[in-house]
């Protein structure tokens, strides 16, 4: 990794149910999601990427992601009792698969290029004004 580059385990603004959350999953999080699912971060990440997940995979997943993004206890079950039902479960796959996979990767972070002289490098330069 490049020392200009940094890793975090952390997803901002998420939608979930009913407004957009920070989701992490922490190692506390983590230890508490193998011991409801039974597997590892890593076996859990692959099943929720190939579509072999148990619900209870996607609601404990989502749930202590947001308990890790700064959620009370009370209110992230609260929130996902009532938005992770029948119907919308891939919605919610896709988000867990997401986190467990930050959590064992990172996400990285924004990085602005530079070009050899130090200079940002500007992907829309202004045009010169006629």
């Amino acid at each position: 990794m490049n020392p200009s580059q940094s890793r975090s385990a952390v997803l901002e603004n998420v939608f979930v149910g009913e407004g957009y959350f920070d989701l992490a999953l922490r190692i506390g999080e983590l230890i508490t999601l193998q011991e409801k699912t039974r597997v590892g971060p890593y076996v859990l990440a692959q099943r929720l990427g190939t579509g072999e997940w148990h619900v209870e995979d996607i609601i404990e997943t989502v749930r202590l992601a947001l308990i890790g993004g700064g959620m009370d206890n009370k209110s992230a079950f609260d929130l996902v009792s009532r938005n992770i039902t029948a119907g919308n479960l891939m919605t919610y796959a896709t988000i867990a698969h997401e986190v467990i996979f930050a959590a064992i990767v990172g996400v990285d972070d924004e990085v602005i290029e530079q070009d050899d002289d130090g200079e940002n490098d500007d992907p829309f330069p202004e045009a010169p004004m006629d």
